[in-house]
């Protein structure tokens, strides 16, 4: 998917609110505010309201996004904020990480967009990114979810479990949560339904 597809998506987004998932990983996972130096990265920025959600609660923030409006617009909506955003425009597949640096990570709505090939190299380096003591949210869409036949310009994937299960190499040090959750509207007429991956680094 070229970087002008999503330019002209993060160009028309208007959500000011962050994924109730990352609401609730962060709440649950982390101390507000966060003690002083803790980054976390937020792969597939887009807009920014998840990355601002982030730095409220006291993180440094990586984002990385593929769309260069996606990352002007971040950088935009966190400006009236202290603390420190850092940006980098890359395919998942191209995505530069130190290593060990973040204590929190999140990739909402994005490997969903990217495909099973892209999310294969990224993950990996999503999980060598955390430091011992991260913890990680992957929010990616499921088989079934009607987003993928809504957007057909979008090219998404809905992941099988297997897919989702192969992403992440199972080591020594690394546990792993695989959670669903499904939300229907107008009489079940519309499914939106997501994989919901918790990753910990020990």
């Amino acid at each position: 998917m070229s970087a002008a597809v999503w330019d002209q998506w993060n160009d028309s987004q208007v959500s000011r609110y962050p994924h109730e998932a990352v609401v609730h990983f962060v709440e649950r996972n982390f101390a507000d505010p966060v003690s002083s130096g803790s980054w976390a990265l937020d792969l597939g920025c887009g807009i920014g309201v998840e990355a601002r959600f982030l730095m409220e609660r006291g993180f440094k923030v990586t984002g990385v996004d593929h769309s260069p409006i996606g990352l002007a617009r971040t950088q935009t909506l966190v400006a009236d904020l202290p603390g420190t955003l850092q940006v980098q425009q890359a395919r998942l597949s191209q995505i530069d990480l130190p290593a060990r640096r973040y204590s929190c990570a999140i990739c909402v709505g994005v490997l969903e967009a990217a495909g099973v090939d892209e999310a294969r190299v990224a993950v990996p380096r999503l999980v060598d990114s955390l430091k011992p003591g991260g913890k990680a949210l992957l929010v990616i869409a499921a088989e079934g979810d009607s987003r993928i036949k809504a957007h057909p310009e979008l090219q998404l994937h809905g992941f099988s479990r297997r897919e989702v299960e192969a992403l992440i190499v199972l080591e020594y040090g690394v546990g792993v949560w695989i959670d669903t959750h499904t939300t229907t509207y107008q009489n079940a007429s519309t499914r939106r339904s997501d994989w919901l991956v918790t990753i910990a680094k020990r």
